[in-house]
């Protein structure tokens, strides 16, 4: 019974992850907390980009940013970049808000979360589906293929094995 058990749960497991697998991110621009206009091309810079879903009013979000900081500089040379999306920059109208991307580049430089951060627009949003909880965190293959998906926030360890598994499935 046991085995007839698992046998079904690897089948299972083996048909989500190859649904999964399959969703593709498309043509998007999104700006950067600065400004600076960023499209799909993105991926391209690397073997893995790591977007994490992140918001002013979020502790967990807060409390891992100085650990993908540090993450950011240690995986680049493995082909890894991490680029935060910023969740709350609208003002209550949903229209830019400067207050917000200010406050949002001053927990920046205060978490020395220094990588790049996109603003997370409806373009962007589209291709990531609904989620709800914050930090939320989707694995990008070079080609712009979604392999991987976390909720929640992990200590820079548990980031490092989650990336290296990542790094390691099949192209």
């Amino acid at each position: 019974m046991m085995k007839k058990f698992l046998l079904v749960v690897t089948i299972l497991a083996t048909i989500a992850s190859s649904a999964f697998a399959a969703k593709k991110i498309g043509a998007f621009k999104a700006a950067a907390l600065d400004g600076k206009p960023h499209d799909e091309a993105i991926f391209q810079q690397a073997s893995l980009t790591m977007f994490n879903v992140w918001g002013t009013f979020c502790p967990p979000c807060l409390h891992e940013m100085p650990d993908l900081g540090r993450l950011a500089k240690e995986m680049a040379p493995e082909g890894v970049q991490i680029i935060g999306l910023l969740y709350d920059w609208f003002d209550m109208t949903g229209s830019r808000s400067e207050t917000q991307i200010q406050k949002a580049q001053n927990l920046v430089e205060r978490t020395g979360a220094d990588y790049l951060h996109l603003l997370l627009d409806d373009g962007l949003a589209q291709y990531l589906g609904d989620f709800s909880a914050i930090p939320q965190t989707f694995f990008v293959n070079g080609r712009g293929e979604i392999v991987g998906e976390v909720t929640g926030a992990r200590s820079a360890a548990q980031w490092r094995e989650i990336i290296r598994e990542m790094l390691a499935k099949p192209k």
